[in-house]
């Protein structure tokens, strides 16, 4: 009967342990979730400001070279 308390309680405190872990864990993240959704947010328009740029430069290259065309000679009508 005794052995069987103590197991019981054993099995009690393994599963407090886990719900306090569990607990506390989810509540760091609750706490730490709003850094990490900033960083998060900061890198992607980093990342998109750098794209943005990258394709303006490779715009005004080719627009500059393109920008004179044909030459036509026009003849003169009377």
């Amino acid at each position: 009967m005794k052995y069987l308390i103590l197991i019981k309680l054993k099995s009690l405190i393994i599963i407090l342990k886990f719900l306090i872990f569990f607990l506390g864990g989810i509540y760091i993240l609750r706490l730490l979730s709003p850094l990490l959704f900033k960083i998060l947010i900061s890198r992607l328009l980093k990342k998109a400001k750098e794209t943005k740029t990258k394709e303006y430069k490779k715009r005004t290259k080719k627009t500059t070279s393109q920008s004179f065309g044909e030459y036509i000679d026009y003849e003169e009508v009377e």
